[in-house]
């Protein structure tokens, strides 16, 4: 199917931006008309396009179908329906998903399909990044180096390919600066050997020592997948894959407790209050207000680095922690390059031992994804541990998750609900939904996978 210039896709694209439409992604329409081979299509937040099929659309006529953008050029869109396993109602019902595709797809690119390499393929889809061969590759490549990393085998020593002379912390290096010979190898091969001392003898050898004290400390990879996850998640918003990186960022989906510790050596400096910031955050899912807020939170962020750079400690303990704190202060600036993430831990008297609080937003629309704010609340309680609340803002609604709660305290929040509803809509805002989770949701990952209903099957033979 072909979008011809005829219908101004030009001015299209003038206005909705050129990101619109990438090859590779997956959108859905609305087959309105089917004349012989000429098919108008609604696309929501587009309009009406007018196409030419390839293939037979009469019998799909008032369907929502979905379209692999096979081609993008500025005047011409290829597009290829999906039409096998293809519900006749809503998009929320097109969950199609069928393995066949995603191994021809593999085999297309020349890459030999495995139960990984499809596991892969499917998160990608989900976080809305274009399947390109150049794409998995990369991903691919990636994730073997950081699971290599994260469980370093004994045989293995890791080596960075170009080396600085001065480098401060191997932990923020990018992963993909280091390479893994085995020892055999690299006692074997004089030249390599010799390479290394003349680059820097010292970073060879606390290498293993460091990397491994680094992993050691990374929070337990719950579900199989997490490091996929992340790593496709590091390509998308691309953010550092360093150690630390990583680290942090799982500490932030499951530990927040853990990446918010650092930050209470700012309180031993009562001249600085970092969590003043809390009280000028607007918690409004507009654009306009949210961008503000956002320079603000950067903007401070900024000024926790350079008023920790020019502390003059002596204590290697407290150099230790401002270093640490710095280093999760710069993650926290690279978060924000393509999101509007703001992290802000809080100290809590009575019921409360702590109370961490972040606001997660997408700087673009994306297809599949509305103008949605996240905010999520780790609650660390004395007499109900630590519970964590997730909030999803929609123009005024509000979708609640709660996990971390037994039985019996479920039942004590069931009783209150209606008292928290009255509470919200006194703001303003209304509760659409509450959930009760026994496991612990993803702060981050879960939220921001795009194609939720993972349309997968992408016939990618014509």
């Amino acid at each position: 199917m072909k979008i011809p210039d005829s219908i101004a896709l030009r001015n299209i694209l003038h206005l909705m931006g050129k990101d619109i439409f990438k090859k590779g992604d997956m959108i859905r329409g609305e087959v309105l008309e089917v004349d012989e081979d000429l098919v108008l299509i609604h696309i929501k937040d587009l309009g009406v396009i007018k196409a030419t099929s390839e293939v037979p659309l009469k019998e799909q006529e008032g369907k929502v179908l979905s379209f692999l953008i096979k081609d993008f050029q500025l005047d011409n869109i290829q597009l290829k329906p999906v039409l096998s396993n293809m519900s006749t109602d809503s998009p929320s019902h097109i969950t199609a998903v069928d393995e066949k595709d995603l191994t021809e797809v593999l085999k297309v690119f020349g890459i030999k399909p495995s139960t990984s390499s499809i596991s892969f393929l499917k998160d990608m889809i989900s976080f809305n990044i274009p399947i390109t061969k150049d794409n998995i590759m990369k991903g691919f490549w990636l994730l073997d180096k950081l699971e290599q990393l994260t469980s370093l085998k004994e045989d293995l020593i890791p080596v960075l390919v170009s080396p600085k002379e001065n480098i401060l912390d191997i932990a923020n290096e990018d992963i993909r600066n280091f390479i893994l010979l085995e020892s055999s190898e690299l006692l074997d091969n004089s030249q390599v050997l010799v390479n290394i001392e003349e680059a820097n003898k010292a970073i060879f050898n606390d290498l293993t020592t460091e990397i491994k004290e680094l992993v050691t400390n990374f929070p337990n990879f719950k579900p199989d997948n997490l490091l996929q996850k992340t790593v496709i998640f590091f390509i998308k918003y691309h953010i550092k894959p360093s150690l630390k990186n990583i680290k942090y960022f799982l500490e932030l989906e499951y530990d927040p407790a853990s990446f918010s510790k650092d930050f209470e050596i700012l309180e031993e400096f009562n001249e600085y209050k970092f969590t003043n910031f809390i009280k000028r955050f607007i918690i409004d899912n507009d654009d306009t207000n949210m961008e503000k807020s956002n320079i603000k939170y950067v903007h401070m962020l900024n000024r926790t680095v350079n008023f920790l750079q020019k502390l003059n400690l002596h204590d290697e303990d407290s150099k230790g922690k401002i270093k640490e704190l710095i280093d999760k202060c710069t993650f926290l600036k690279e978060m924000n390059r393509e999101l509007v993430f703001a992290h802000i831990p809080l100290n809590m008297e009575n019921d409360y031992q702590d109370i961490i609080i972040s606001f997660l937003k997408k700087r673009k629309k994306e297809a599949g994804n509305k103008n949605n704010l996240n905010i999520f609340i780790n609650l660390n309680t004395k007499n109900l541990g630590n519970v964590r609340i997730s909030c999803l803002v929609l123009e005024n609604y509000l979708d609640i998750k709660f996990s971390g709660l037994d039985k019996d305290d479920i039942s004590l929040f069931k009783a209150k609900e209606e008292f928290l509803r009255y509470l919200v809509e006194s703001t303003g805002y209304k509760i659409r939904t509450v959930e009760y989770l026994i496991d612990n949701f993803p702060a981050i990952l879960g939220l921001l996978e795009v194609n939720t209903n993972k349309i997968l099957n992408l016939d990618i033979k014509v």
